[in-house]
């Protein structure tokens, strides 16, 4: 299985400590990097069987904003363990549950989207991996934590210069 881990795009001021900091949502300049990301995948004919998001606006913003790129904007569905708060291990289970799909996007926010890839690939929650705002890995999971690989880790950045070389 292949699993794209997503982290949101650029949105408002962080404020943690705010009730309301769930329904912060994507800036302009976020949901224009995330748009370009959507297209980068469409001509690469990347498709997902399932597109999880976590609850939260800004995730929810960013996943339906790949969907829509890749023309099945009902394919979101939202998982509470992508939230802020629920330890990586709680992805892992879920992602058990929907085993053997092929291709899941996972959609959702740091430091806890770091922390599952480098559960995924080395067994531990630190392995010095960092997902910018917009950022995406790549990586091919069989089932057990650490025995996940790696296969990219992509910035904003990167992926605008490819797609701008596509063009």
């Amino acid at each position: 299985m292949d699993l794209y881990i997503m982290r949101h795009g650029k949105a408002g001021v962080a404020d943690h400590s705010d009730p309301r900091d769930s329904e912060r949502c994507l800036s302009k300049p976020g949901r224009e990097e995330i748009s370009l990301t959507g297209a980068w995948m469409k001509a690469r004919e990347i498709e997902f069987s399932t597109i999880a998001s976590s609850p939260l606006r800004r995730a929810a913003e960013t996943a339906s904003i790949i969907a829509r790129a890749l023309g099945d904007p009902d394919r979101v569905t939202f998982w509470d363990e992508l939230a802020i708060g629920p330890p990586p291990g709680t992805v892992v289970q879920k992602i058990r549950e929907i085993m053997p799909e092929n291709r899941i996007l996972l959609v959702g926010h740091e430091p806890q989207l770091s922390s599952l890839v480098s559960l995924l690939i080395c067994s531990r929650h630190e392995c010095n991996i960092v997902l910018k705002k917009g950022g995406i890995a790549r990586v091919r999971f069989h089932g057990d934590p650490g025995s996940g690989e790696l296969l990219w880790l992509l910035s904003p950045g990167m992926i605008q210069e490819w797609h701008s070389k596509d063009r």
